[in-house]
């Protein structure tokens, strides 16, 4: 995961461009599949998934989110991006007292011209309630950089 506030690409005239993707170089044929404006109220997220043929990366623009990711879960707040690779089991949710905000990208091979995939996954208790970690004072810790896109 990135601080996106932390990473200033350049400054043109008072604008400040920070670059949230670049093309893998071990993937070079990838492109952005879509990017989609997505959102949560308080204590309601999406379901538990994975999917099959591209990465999705999360850049949180409001609120706070709880992210589960293979088996562990991880707090995002404003300013934050993550990448998930492909195949990885994932599910976001609001956690905070006002509405998640985030923008959703996909990733995935230039020649994709299908829907992006969502293969839902069996829910489990851990999973469902997007409240659990907060109420124990766990998941405090961000993805590893395994998971992160590269800054430049």
């Amino acid at each position: 995961m990135i601080d996106v506030a932390a990473i200033t690409e350049a400054v043109y005239g008072g604008d400040v461009v920070r670059s949230l993707l670049f093309a893998a170089a071990e993937q070079p044929e990838n492109r952005v599949v879509r990017v989609a404006m997505a959102s949560a109220e308080p204590g309601k997220g999406g379901q538990l998934h994975h999917h099959p043929e591209t990465d999705e990366i999360y850049f949180i623009i409001a609120g706070e989110a709880r992210l589960h990711l293979n088996g562990e879960q991880f707090d995002l707040v404003p300013d934050n991006c993550v990448r998930i690779p492909r195949g990885s089991t994932h599910r976001i949710a609001s956690v905070g007292t006002e509405r998640l905000r985030y923008l959703a990208f996909h990733v995935g091979a230039a020649d994709n011209d299908r829907p992006v995939a969502h293969v839902q996954a069996p829910a489990t208790a851990a999973t469902t309630d997007a409240t659990t970690a907060a109420a124990t004072g766990s998941a405090d810790r961000a993805p590893a950089d395994a998971a992160a896109p590269k800054a430049r």
